[in-house]
Parts: structure tokens; C-alpha cells; sequence
């Protein structure tokens, strides 16, 4: 997790790339079973037998599911704190209840969102699928613009951008199309966070509720670093002061979410950046294969 030299071999990212393919496999698959009257929580059942017919042990994160104005999230989702992984963990907060499964059912033109972070041999992924049961015309507006905040995002890294500053311009445009972003009731606000080999998970609880206890202990590292002598490796990507810098070299899991009229769509998936470089980690995933399908613009978002 150096925050000033890239820490990743050829090898070492297709192992990445293998297991991000492997979450969007079971996301497709969880997708293929969706019926009217399924529950959230029936959503995240499925995501856990899919987990365990790959042998997956150990998880980023546990999976979630959210259906209908869910998609939304919504203010008292998270605390928006400035320091985050630090000043939740002490008080239990992430990632709160509210972002746990409900009894919410899906219905024909139901949007839902599903979450998921599979560890295979410590490599993790955490990717985020949006999609709809039926046609929803909101829903369709929302994901093709998606597929320019996509291009927007990585080349304004490339650009030397801030994460900061990328995240502040974005919301702006984001809010001059009437549309919400609602990656800002995330905890700490997160566009994104970082993403990192994980050793075996240490005994005890997790410090994050609802992460693996090894993510925690990473993600958790990196702010105390931030907070002190390293402030570039702040593990975090939001509109705060610890994230005014460019993103440290590694991977990124981005995850950009916005909403109107009670349908919320995102995408997440892993931003490789370099000392002078960026680039999205796999260019054939299943939103991306929609996107072109659709034949929607990837130019990135800007002012009208």
C-alpha cells in the first residue's frame, strides 16, 4: 500500500482482473435468477451461495442488495465525517444498518443495485452492478451517464487532478443535470477507496462492521498514516481535506452512484493508477458491454 511508487507486477494485476471478472460473473448469475416478490435479503442469500460455490472464505465486504428508492440511499445512511475510517470505527457507525437487507420486494421496473467483494488467495475485487427487473426509462437515463462519468473520472486522473477536486467537480455536474449523487450518503462520503492484498483475517471482530477484518485492519492503517506522517495515503476518495491529493499509485475501487426520482444506478470496478497514469483495470465488464450495446456516448461528462 506505498503511496508513492506503483506496487504492482504485470502478474500481479491479471490476478486482479481475474477476481473482478469473478464478482461480475456472480453478479450476472444473481441477475439471472431475479424474480418478482424476491426480497433484498434473498438478493444477498443468493450473492453468498455464489460466494461459497467458488470457494470464496473471505470477503472485502459482505454483499448487498438494495431495491427501488433504496437505490437512492439516503440521508442517515452514513455520517458524513471528514476523517471517516477513523472516526466511524471508534464509533461503530460503519456502515450502519441502513445499508443492510430489508424485506424491500422487486416488482417489474424496480431498479436494484447489488455489492459484492470476493477475496479468492487474498486478492480481493469489490465491484457494484446496477440493473432493472423490466424497462425503467429513468434508469436507462441515469446508466447512460454513467458511461461518460466512466471517461470523466480516469481522465481527470490522468489529468493530475485531485481526488478532491474530481469529486467536487463531478458532483457539480452531476447536480446541473437534476441529478443527485449519492455517493455523498456513503460513509466518509467515498467516491472510492483503495483496494489491497489482504493477509488471512486476524482473530476477533472487525473494527468496520460489515468488512472483513483484514480490510479493516488495511483501510484503517492507511488513515492513521494519512492522519500523521503520510498524508498522500489516505485510503479514501472523497471531497474532504485529507483526499487533496492526486490518488496514491495502486488500485482503486471506484464507484460513482447517482439517483433521481426515487431509481439510483452505479458502477464500481478498479481504477489502475500509476506515478503518471491511468487506466480502468478491465474495459470488458458487464455495464460496459451494455453501454455499448445501447450505443451510448463515452465522452466525458461536462457542461452542457
Amino acid at each position: 500500500m506505498s503511496s508513492s511508487s506503483f506496487p504492482y507486477s504485470a502478474a500481479e494485476l491479471d490476478q486482479f482482473r481475474q477476481v473482478q471478472r469473478l464478482a461480475y460473473d456472480m453478479a450476472d448469475a444473481v441477475e439471472g435468477q431475479l424474480r418478482e416478490g424476491m426480497t433484498e435479503t434473498d438478493l444477498c442469500r443468493l450473492m453468498v451461495g455464489e460466494q461459497a460455490a467458488h470457494d470464496v472464505t473471505q470477503v472485502f465486504h459482505q454483499p448487498y442488495a438494495w431495491f427501488g428508492r433504496r437505490t437512492l440511499l439516503g440521508d442517515g445512511w452514513a455520517a458524513p465525517s471528514a476523517v471517516g475510517v477513523l472516526e466511524l470505527a471508534s464509533s461503530g457507525q460503519l456502515p450502519g444498518r441502513a445499508f443492510f437487507p430489508t424485506g424491500a420486494a422487486l416488482a417489474s421496473g424496480v431498479p436494484l443495485i447489488v455489492d459484492l467483494a470476493p477475496v479468492v488467495q487474498g486478492i480481493p475485487a469489490d465491484v457494484g452492478y446496477s440493473c432493472v427487473l423490466g424497462q425503467n426509462d429513468v434508469f436507462d437515463e441515469l446508466d447512460a451517464g454513467l458511461a461518460r462519468i466512466r471517461t470523466f473520472l480516469v481522465e481527470g486522473v490522468r489529468a493530475g487532478e485531485t481526488m478532491q477536486s474530481l469529486t467536487r467537480e463531478l458532483d457539480g455536474l452531476v447536480a446541473q443535470r437534476g441529478w443527485e449523487s449519492c455517493h455523498a450518503h456513503y460513509p466518509d462520503r467515498a467516491l472510492g477507496h483503495l483496494v489491497f492484498p489482504l493477509g488471512a483475517e486476524p482473530a476477533g471482530p472487525s473494527a468496520l462492521p460489515g468488512f472483513g477484518a483484514a480490510a479493516a485492519e488495511g483501510l484503517l492503517g492507511a488513515g492513521r498514516r494519512a492522519a500523521g506522517e503520510d498524508a498522500g495515503a489516505y485510503p479514501v476518495w472523497n471531497d474532504g481535506p485529507l483526499a487533496g491529493w492526486r490518488p496514491a499509485p495502486g488500485l482503486w475501487a471506484l464507484e460513482p452512484h447517482i439517483g433521481r426520482d426515487g431509481v439510483g444506478v452505479k458502477f464500481e470496478e478498479l481504477l489502475v493508477v500509476t506515478e503518471d497514469d491511468a487506466y480502468w483495470l478491465d474495459d470488458h465488464l458487464p455495464h460496459s458491454q451494455r453501454w455499448a450495446a445501447a450505443g451510448y456516448s463515452i465522452s466525458p461528462l461536462g457542461l452542457r
